[in-house]
């Protein structure tokens, strides 16, 4: 009786080494595979603006120029976007701030550059819009760049479009008012 506990004990006892190697051979894999995932593949990517018409579909011939009090629609691609965060957009011209810096005590923003609306939209799904939108406008897939009422300083104006899950990646087009 004595010599069966005994060997009760010893395969419950050598049982537990090899187990616990396999233990932290798993969680090293785990570890491996969730670093991987943080590769630079996986990293937001903004993509080109485009100009497009009200239902989001891309112009033929990309826009240079724009007439004051003019309007144009415009998209951008998000890639690695899995939440669907969009984009924040933002207009720039000589006589404005650069994107993000803050408004000097007692100074009202520059509108000479015209504005967009909405500041933010939707990312587009698989790179377009999604079938049943009946209207991308209102919808957020897609934003309206209004120019100003008179040609700005420079004569020029760039709109940004920056991933909102990370502002450092910025897409952007520049259009002559006249």
């Amino acid at each position: 009786m004595k010599t069966l506990l005994h060997m009760r004990i010893f395969k419950r006892v050598s049982v537990i080494p090899p187990l616990r190697a396999a233990m932290v051979t798993l969680g090293l894999l785990a570890s491996l595979v969730a670093v991987s995932g943080c590769s630079a593949s996986s990293k937001v990517q903004v993509g080109q603006i485009t100009f497009t018409d009200t239902a989001g579909t891309a112009l033929k011939t990309q826009p240079t120029s724009l007439t004051i009090n003019g309007t144009i629609w415009v998209s951008v691609d998000i890639k690695n976007d899995p939440d669907l965060l969009g984009a924040d957009w933002t207009v720039y011209c000589g006589s404005a701030l650069p994107p993000g810096t803050p408004l000097p005590t007692g100074e009202t923003e520059d509108l000479s550059c015209g504005s967009i609306t909405p500041t933010h939209t939707v990312s587009l799904v698989g790179g377009s819009i999604p079938n049943y939108v009946t209207s991308p406008i209102s919808s957020g897939y897609i934003a309206v760049y209004a120019a100003p009422s008179s040609v700005p300083k420079q004569k020029t104006i760039t709109i940004y479009a920056a991933s909102t899950k990370d502002h450092s990646r910025v897409s952007s087009a520049t259009l002559t008012i006249h």
